[in-house]
């Protein structure tokens, strides 16, 4: 009978046996030789939560491709990282190397009709239309490379880090027009877009180059916790402190017109505007103020 009641005592307490020692081999925390993926979980939130309150949050999820570092300081026209992509690798318990990258690539058409010209002329009474077009290219990227030290044996832990910054954005803007400039038709009727360049008498844009264009070279400094929510996954927060200098490009603007000197139509290409410069201290969430990270 002692037998029995053993054996099945023993059956009885086998699996909380191995559910303990199970456990006690769970690996929340990162190891020496780990990698790293973080993402901003910030527009996801924004997402869920405008699903939850009736409002449309497809424009949350239009940036989640990113954007890079800039901060729009001294007129440029950057944004804070809506999202970036970290990466680590764990070369002890508590020193990694890190590098944060963020990109942006887009691309907008503007259309506007304007009267034919040609059609006009041939008939008074015409109401034929012409399409004026603008397209506005914004392009750039950021990258943040560094190290960092975490302290915390427990499923919460302290995260410190430095590195170098570098980011850049640039801006393109083609214009296209439905009536030709000719030497018979030496002022065509055409559509004003928004923010175009103030041209001389009988000029219009074609192109205009790197305006609001800027490059960004600095130091970073971070401090921040990480909450490991389940073994090897981690919810965390950061501030990071940002000395960087910023140097703008010149704008450039080609443009097409009637030289009645000449006796006919020139393509030009002027300096428009020219570069600024500035340096910027202070606290900001390069990187994502909430994020997720993967171990593995």
């Amino acid at each position: 009978m002692k037998k029995i009641i053993a054996i099945i005592l023993s059956a009885c307490l086998f699996p909380a046996m191995l559910w303990a020692e199970d456990k006690e081999q769970k690996q929340y925390l990162p190891e020496e030789g780990d990698w790293a993926l973080g993402i901003d979980v910030v527009p996801i939130l924004k997402y869920i939560g405008n699903a939850f309150n009736g409002t449309n949050g497809s424009n949350e999820l239009s940036h989640v491709g990113g954007t890079p570092f800039t901060s729009g300081k001294f007129g440029g026209q950057g944004l804070m990282p809506t999202v970036s992509i970290m990466g680590k690798y764990m070369l002890t318990d508590e020193w990694a190397v890190r590098a944060n990258v963020g990109l942006m690539i887009s691309s907008a058409n503007d259309k506007a009709y304007s009267i034919d010209d040609k059609a006009l002329a041939e008939n008074p009474f015409s109401e034929a239309k012409v399409v004026d077009g603008a397209r506005y290219d914004r392009n750039g990227m950021s990258m943040l490379l560094g190290a960092e030290y975490r302290k915390g044996a427990r499923r919460i832990q302290g995260v410190f880090g430095a590195g170098l910054l570098f980011a850049f954005q640039n801006s393109k803007e083609t214009y296209s027009w439905g009536n030709a400039l000719t030497e018979i038709n030496q002022s065509p009727t055409s559509h004003t877009f928004a923010n175009m360049p103030t041209l001389p008498n009988g000029y219009r844009a074609l192109t205009q180059n790197e305006a609001g264009s800027d490059f960004y070279l600095g130091v970073t400094g971070s401090a921040g916790v990480e909450w490991f929510v389940a073994p090897k996954i981690a919810l965390g927060a950061e501030v990071n402190l940002s000395l960087y200098y910023i140097f703008g490009t010149q704008t450039y603007v080609e443009s097409e017109g009637y030289n009645a000197t000449l006796g006919k139509v020139e393509t030009r290409t002027d300096l428009y505007a020219p570069g600024s410069n500035g340096i910027y201290f202070g606290t900001e969430s390069l990187g994502g103020s909430l994020y997720m990270t993967f171990y593995f």
